[in-house]
């Protein structure tokens, strides 16, 4: 089930796009020309270690790879990346659907995501964004639930050891 994102913070994550890919380019404008992309995560160690490639070749056509796939999918679903990840990169999309991208770990598909995965990707986007306003497109947990014993299940605390204290001690009964 999608999430409900109220008009105003929608108009925040464009504006933060936005942001962030103006930032991109001036940053591009200024450096060396834009590699040629690559495979994804698993592709590029294989060139790593064939020794074929430098380790300064390798990563430059893993971001510009990466880069790629943030614009189309950015573009294609009017999506706002939420975390670029040790893993699939994280978006949530203006319709609220929750797709990880994992071209770039191990997989080569765009895939919608639910429930504890959208969650986290939410609480983990809230984080990295410093958007906190994502927290509050997650429901609040049931009646009779458990209550994360660090941060009294406010979602909004450096408290939890890790995003899955909190998250976890809400969905359980």
């Amino acid at each position: 089930m999608p999430f409900q994102i109220p008009p105003h913070l929608l108009e925040r994550l464009r504006a933060r796009r936005l942001e962030q890919r103006q930032l991109w380019a001036t940053r591009s404008a200024a450096g060396a020309p834009r590699e040629q992309t690559g495979g994804n995560f698993t592709d590029s160690i294989r060139h790593l270690l064939s020794g074929t490639s430098s380790v300064d070749q390798v990563a430059g056509r893993y971001v510009a790879a990466m880069n790629t796939w943030q614009d189309e999918v950015e573009d294609k679903y009017d999506a706002l990346l939420l975390d670029l990840g040790m893993g699939p990169m994280t978006y949530l999309t203006s319709d609220g659907r929750v797709l990880e991208d994992l071209r770039g770990w191990d997989g080569d598909e765009l895939v919608e995501v639910g429930s504890l995965s959208a969650h986290s990707a939410l609480i983990v986007g809230a984080r990295k964004t410093g958007t906190v306003e994502l927290l509050e497109l997650i429901p609040q947990p049931p009646p009779g639930s458990s209550v994360c014993s660090k941060c009294r299940s406010r979602r909004r605390t450096s408290r939890c050891a890790t995003w899955v204290d909190c998250l976890s001690a809400s969905l359980r009964p």
